[in-house]
């Protein structure tokens, strides 16, 4: 696979023949993939750069992206609209990335601050408050046990095993009820039509 140097230039709005390009790519097309790259890749760096505010590492995470975008070429003709499936790749290796830079704590710390950082217009700082307004709206919607697991883990700080040991029920039955909570706490938010990074953002606390 071949990821050429890009030169931002005046950009062109509309990829013709995107679904026969990811067809082609999914089948291996190198030189369709260049053209998907070519065209993405100067409207995915502002937005990468923003949240992290090296070129360097955006530089990374857009590679990782395009990488990532090439070893799942085969779900390509799956995706509806990848104009917007290319940045929620691009915001999962934002978050992959500092996951790998943080310990827990510092991580919390990280993306507190980077949800401040993402929220730097009136309009932002409004989704912020709106999307903690609406987690608190699904965590009440969540079954009891479920509510309570999810609770102490996010409010109260504990880990797998300790929730488990109060709970009497198993670390992976703990594991679970968070995962299933955490995806439909993001769903709901989703739904509202939030962006995908501030979801994360907000919502990353395993």
């Amino acid at each position: 696979m071949f990821i050429p140097e890009i030169r931002l230039t005046g950009l062109v709005n509309t990829l013709h023949n995107e679904k026969w390009l990811l067809q082609q790519v999914s089948e291996g097309d190198e030189n369709s993939f260049e053209q998907l790259y070519r065209h993405y890749y100067p409207r995915l760096r502002p937005f990468v750069c923003k949240h992290t505010g090296s070129d360097a590492q955006a530089e990374e995470i857009i590679q990782e992206t395009f990488i990532r975008i090439w070893l799942n070429r085969e779900k390509l003709p799956e995706v509806t609209h990848f104009s917007a499936w290319v940045y929620k790749v691009a915001s999962r290796e934002f978050l992959t990335a500092l996951r790998k830079k943080l310990t827990y704590e510092e991580k919390i710390g990280a993306l507190q601050y980077a949800a401040g950082e993402v929220a730097s217009s009136p309009f932002e700082q409004m989704q912020v408050r709106e999307i903690k307004a609406l987690v608190s709206e699904a965590v009440e919607r969540l079954p009891d046990q479920r509510r309570r697991v999810f609770r102490m883990s996010r409010d109260q700080g504990l880990k797998v095993n300790e929730i488990a040991e109060q709970l009497s029920i198993s670390p992976q039955t703990v594991k679970n009820m968070l995962t299933t909570s955490l995806r439909q706490i993001r769903e709901h938010l989703a739904a509202a039509g939030h962006p995908y990074l501030l979801i994360y953002l907000i919502l990353n606390i395993l």
